[in-house]
């Protein structure tokens, strides 16, 4: 029979004496001084047999429990001394508190502080929730693609894991130690200690360290003199390491990267993380290069109520292979000065042109041909927003020269009136060319655009009729050709715009598939009514052929940029047909087709270009099918009619059946210029091992653009990964790169990181420790 006493507080028993060499009682019968719960801070303790000396110890024998708030200790024999507030378990004792689990052959503690000592302990526990501050309110340092395994959000290079399928990494922390002593209710030391996330049946790779301390408050660890052991070989040593075991931010070395690239050979990146405060942080890093030397890295982000920046830097003093001084400086920040009025700036500069290309891997990175120096200062409210900015690029290859902008002012006011919308778009910009460029045309450039539009709306359909004018002036230098006059340098043009768009929805039910959809039918009529007026002498600032495609068929003008305004009499029909399940709402179903019909010839063109006087436009046509939630169709084709040729193919197909499966196939065609394959995928191989790859292959130029391969292992509570990258780059030839990475149960990674590189050729990859379990274990065997 098991016996329970409840000590409400050990003072208040005092009105009862013994005297010193008074025998125990034992008590055979159920006791207890408590007919209600037990009050917070007092002690409770049952077991088979116990024993009380009134004032001076209580002692269990046979299956003995003590508890004492959320504490609960367990023993063969367990003896409290009330006078001196001293515990002792003998015998298989153990601690539970909360989803920590400690236990070991002895106990000796203060009961009251928490204070005391066990030896050849283990412990188990599981992650927990950080307790709440003000980091967790940052938006810029709390997102989700915080590095699980360092305390430190990288930008350009994160774990994109996402809060889909989100999993603890943290679920079966274990630890052995020869001794842990107990110092406060919160804090633990432990010496000759052994440290993994591996659950019991697997010893995969350890942390041990000759003394570690784990701070229950703020879910870290610091370790002296630590080494890691993966699979009984020690493979990492420190005289010191910290680290989070619930994903917090906290000042410390992080685990240094390693890879390899063909430019610029082995490299070691080691970065220090400074956590400043909850919205201000830092890194530094130093990168050794095998083929370059050493580079210095840094990081400064900061985050406030109306501002937030991010400032970046690399320098490397002597490159060894160029002998030159090489460097990057990224400088960012916004600022919301009031309710309406916010600004910021941008600037990028590199110290030489094919710096992306040698010392980047990323094809967002290496492809970069013009990089931004922008300030700017933004005004909005109801119906008014302006913006004005200053901006200056650095153009790396020589030949992709774009005008910069010093300064572009753009004003747009809109409101209602009695049922009409009226909107005035202005924007004064002065063009600079880039010195490197030579001598082009620069000046100012001045457009108004007024308009306004009396929209009917009803449930069966719409009808907008709109009327504007659009001016544009031009205040030039040099622009006129060698012998001509002045005309050049001052040009005007002034064009009425006259556009009615109307369109109508009809819909019924239908079965398909023994699924009931709403089918809908929906025509569109677009009339644009532009005169002509001749262009040819207006410089191109910043103006291109807009891409034919379903939006832009709908748009007043058929170039992007205020430079050329085509003429237009014509009207663009189009039909839109939907199939939407009924039960869920879903657009499972739905097709395009679209065509533009010229009543007049276009008489606006480009400069060396030709003319094009057809009567209709190619035809538009895009399919959509979602046919579940594991197959998606994307499609879309611009056809030529007069030519019977095929202009633009693109085409998307998309098989995920379940989360660590997936394959994409993709095909893309343009006339004479472009037609590209586009293969990727994730899926597993069995045995544990999933295979990742992905080739964009073109097929005009017989020649991989950008491939990917890759292989990772998941072992449960580590994960292997090794990726080889090649990557085509805009300033110098194709750039390999090789990704060796461990991840060691969610606590640090060794090696270097590609899942940002494959998240973004791979859309829908997801790491294997996102996977959720039960998919897991089917890729076991």
């Amino acid at each position: 029979m098991c016996l329970i006493l409840a000590v409400i507080a050990t003072s208040m028993l005092g009105a009862t004496s013994v005297r010193a060499d008074e025998p125990p009682t034992v008590i055979e019968t159920p006791i207890m001084v408590a007919e209600t719960a037990v009050l917070p801070g007092a002690i409770e303790i049952e077991g088979d047999t116990l024993q009380l000396r009134i004032d001076r110890q209580l002692r269990a024998t046979g299956n003995a429990i003590i508890r004492k708030d959320n504490q609960k200790i367990t023993g063969d024999d367990i003896r409290y001394d009330m006078q001196n507030d001293e515990l002792q378990v003998d015998g298989n004792a153990v601690i539970t508190m909360g989803q920590a689990k400690i236990t070991g052959p002895m106990l000796r503690m203060r009961l009251s502080e928490s204070i005391g000592e066990m030896r050849d302990v283990s412990i188990e526990f599981k992650s927990a929730p950080p307790p709440p501050s003000d980091q967790d309110k940052s938006p810029l340092l709390s997102d989700e693609a915080i590095l699980i395994s360092d305390p430190k959000r990288y930008l350009d290079d994160s774990l994109a894991s996402g809060t889909e399928n989100k999993q603890s990494n943290f679920d079966n922390i274990r630890i052995s130690a020869k001794q842990v002593l107990f110092e406060g209710q919160d804090v633990k030391r432990l010496s000759k200690a052994s440290y993994t996330s591996c659950p019991a049946n697997s010893d995969d790779w350890y942390i041990k360290a000759n003394d570690l301390e784990l701070n229950d408050y703020t879910r870290t660890g610091d370790a002296t003199n630590a080494y890691i052991q993966f699979k009984g070989v020690p493979i990492l040593y420190t005289p010191w390491m910290s680290f989070s075991y619930n994903n917090q931010r906290k000042s410390g070395l992080l685990a240094p990267l390693m890879g390899t690239t063909s430019r610029s050979g082995f490299e070691l990146l080691t970065p220090y993380y400074i956590n400043i405060s909850p919205d201000m942080d830092a890194t530094i890093a130093t990168r050794i290069l095998s083929k370059r030397g050493l580079q210095l890295q840094g990081e400064f982000r900061y985050l406030g109520e109306n501002y937030s920046g991010i400032n970046n830097f690399e320098y490397l003093d002597k490159d060894s292979t160029t002998e030159e001084t090489r460097y990057y400086a990224k400088l960012a920040h916004t600022q919301q000065f009031s309710d309406h009025w916010s600004g910021g700036y941008n600037l990028e500069k590199v110290s030489d042109d094919k710096y992306f290309s040698e010392m980047a891997t990323r094809i967002v990175v290496t492809s970069r041909v013009n990089l931004p120096q922008t300030a700017f200062l933004n005004y909005h409210d109801e119906h008014l927003t302006f913006n004005g900015t200053v901006q200056r690029y650095q153009n790396l290859d020589n030949v992709s020269f774009v005008y910069q902008r010093l300064p572009q002012l753009t004003m747009t006011y809109n409101n209602e009136w009695k049922g009409f919308t009226t909107q005035t778009t202005s924007q004064f910009v002065y063009f600079d060319s880039m010195k490197e460029a030579g001598t082009l045309p620069t000046g100012s450039r001045f457009s108004l655009y007024p308009s306004v539009s009396y929209p009917v709306n009803t449930s069966f359909g719409y009808i907008t009729p709109k009327i504007g004018v659009h001016t544009i002036q031009y205040n030039l230098n040099d622009n006129r050709p060698v012998g001509y006059n002045n005309e050049y340098n001052s040009l005007q043009r002034t064009l009425p715009i006259v556009s009615l768009d109307s369109g109508m929805y009809f819909d019924r039910e239908s079965t398909l598939f023994d699924t009931k959809y709403t089918n809908t039918l929906e025509p569109r009529v677009y009339y644009l009514y532009v005169p002509y007026k001749d262009q040819s002498k207006f410089p191109i600032f910043d103006t291109a052929l807009a891409t034919l495609n379903q939006n832009s068929i709908f748009n007043e003008n058929q170039f992007n940029g205020d430079d050329r305004f085509s003429n237009a009499n014509q009207v663009t029909l189009a039909m839109t047909s939907r199939f939407i399940d009924s039960e869920t709402g879903i657009e499972r179903l739905s097709t395009t087709l679209g065509q533009r019909f010229y009543f007049d010839d276009l008489q606006v063109s480009l400069p060396n270009t030709s003319l094009n006087n057809r009567k209709s436009s190619d035809i538009l046509a895009g399919f959509t099918a979602r046919l579940s939630s594991r197959l998606n169709l994307d499609t879309f084709w611009q056809y030529d009619p007069d030519r019977s040729n095929m202009e633009r193919n693109n085409f998307l197909l998309r098989y995920n059946p379940e989360p660590g499966k997936s394959l994409n196939f993709g095909y893309r065609y343009t006339a004479n210029t472009l037609e590209q394959l586009d293969v990727s995928g994730q899926w597993p191989l069995g045995n544990r091992w999933y295979g990742i790859g992905r080739l964009n292959y073109s097929i005009r130029d017989n020649n991989a653009v950008q491939s990917l391969a890759g292989l990772e292992y998941d072992a449960g509570c580590w994960q292997g990964r090794a990726v080889m990258q090649r990557v085509q780059t805009a300033t110098a030839n194709a750039n390999y790169a090789m990704f060796f990475q461990l991840e060691l149960g969610g606590l640090t990674s060794i090696g270097a990181n590609p899942l940002n590189i494959v998240k973004r050729n791979i859309p829908t990859y997801m790491r294997t420790n996102d996977i959720p379990g039960i998919y897991r274990e089917q890729n076991v065997e």
